[in-house]
């Protein structure tokens, strides 16, 4: 198996401390490659949108909808925190916040009614 970025591999988070106990859980993310600088993901169907990589490292990840979610120093990094705001998503489902999608389409619905 060839080594994917998406495997982690005994790193260890720095928000958990030493000693801390640690949930391993499982992201499907799919990212197509669009040219050498950006590629398109879907994260469990729930979270989509571009990492562009420009060419000192320096990659940003836009939602759709365009929210920008931040600006990191490497992919890497925006894959995690990709990775890290799907957790939050998942958390807030389990504890009854509703569902992300219901509340993106939601939103989107009365975003084109304001337009139009």
């Amino acid at each position: 198996m060839k080594n994917s970025p998406l495997i982690w591999r005994g790193f260890l988070h720095p928000e958990f401390k030493t000693g801390e106990l640690m949930e391993i859980l499982k992201i499907e993310m799919n990212l197509k490659t669009v040219n050498k600088s950006i590629a398109l993901f879907n994260c469990e169907k729930k979270v989509s949108g571009v990492i562009h990589s420009n060419s000192t490292g320096e990659t940003t990840v836009i939602l759709d909808g365009g929210y920008v979610l931040g600006k990191f120093d490497c992919p890497h990094c925006a894959v995690t925190a990709i990775s890290l705001l799907i957790v939050k998503i998942r958390e807030g489902e389990k504890t009854g916040y509703g569902n992300y999608q219901k509340h993106k389409q939601t939103f989107m619905e009365q975003a084109f009614v304001t337009v139009h």
